[in-house]
């Protein structure tokens, strides 16, 4: 029977340059680039449904198809009169390293539980099997919402859902640190699964090394937890077990935007195929070093499909 994954959060335009003053235009977000590669490399039957607000212009028409391509349920995409989806354009310097500049003001996705209260109800979102967030969710959401956000979460939780959380800190989206912070335990006191950086946790919580995090959220009661810190590798806790595994060596980064997004998706995807924590972290750390030797979040399914004919997180159960 296939599972159902309810994935929550925003997509933008993204714009990257291919040569001085041409740029490239595609769709991308940090929940949306984790859909997207759990719903490419799943190897079991999987529903993986993208919840979202999108405007009624034709940039947000395209934004649905791009999502409809990738095989990604759109019922939950709703629709505002009001907003549009936000931009965004990568800046990568000669390591492969980004920055971004950000158009999200008035970002369709932060009217999403509004447009759910208008549009649908519980019911939606009831019985899914999985239901994923992150940090960037959360920020993007007035602090009304944001508690309404947690209200639904404890109620999937209270109902069977396994509860999956990413940090995915990015302090201008806040007003402080100590707003983050609070967000941030509010929902890993709800998480069955967290997959956090050690990036984040060093700022918000003063970890020093990936240990730390994993007590620090053993404490706040998480069951898996997943630490990634980039090419130094991951740190891992399931049923009371700790492991590590290396990062995947990668020959050139051209581009680290989804390296996360693409790692916590390989990850679920793998998990969810029902191979162990300590082996799911090698596929996804794979998918990650693949994906950082290309252009822009999304991989285009041509250069996808030859890492996929070589890898499958089945081949990494060893």
């Amino acid at each position: 029977m296939s599972k159902r994954i309810v994935i929550m959060g925003e997509c933008m335009v993204e714009l990257y340059q291919l040569v001085d003053n041409v740029y490239h235009q595609n769709f991308a977000g940090d929940v949306f680039n984790t859909a997207v590669y759990l719903k490419r490399t799943c190897e079991n039957p999987v529903d993986v449904q993208f919840f979202t607000a999108v405007g009624t212009d034709l940039i947000s028409d395209k934004l649905v198809r791009a999502v409809e391509r990738e095989k990604i349920d759109t019922s939950l995409m709703l629709r505002t009169k009001t907003a549009r989806p936000g931009l965004y354009m990568i800046n990568t310097d000669a390591f492969g390293e980004r920055s971004f500049v950000y158009w999200r003001d008035s970002s369709a996705a932060k009217q999403v539980l509004q447009c759910f209260n208008a549009q649908l109800n519980y019911d939606a979102v009831k019985g899914c099997d999985m239901f994923y967030f992150s940090g960037i969710t959360l920020a993007i959401l007035s602090e009304a919402d944001r508690a309404q956000l947690f209200e639904l979460v404890s109620r999937l939780k209270a109902d069977g859902s396994q509860i999956v959380f990413d940090p995915n800190y990015r302090p201008a989206l806040w007003p402080n640190a100590e707003a983050a912070k609070a967000a941030f335990i509010q929902a890993y006191s709800l998480a069955d699964m967290a997959l956090p950086g050690l990036d984040d946790h060093r700022v918000l919580f003063d970890a020093q090394t990936t240990n730390d995090v994993v007590e620090q959220l053993t404490e706040l009661g998480v069951a898996e937890i997943i630490v990634k810190d980039g090419k130094n590798g991951i740190n891992g806790r399931y049923q009371q077990q700790s492991f590590t595994a290396l990062a995947h060596p990668v020959k050139k980064v051209v581009d680290t935007t989804a390296a996360g997004d693409s790692f916590n998706g390989g990850y679920l995807a793998a998990r969810l195929g029902g191979i162990a924590p300590q082996h799911a972290v090698k596929f996804a750390a794979r998918l990650a070093g693949f994906v950082v030797e290309h252009t822009g979040a999304i991989v285009g399914k041509d250069h996808f499909n030859g890492f996929w004919a070589q890898n499958r997180p089945s081949l990494f159960v060893k």
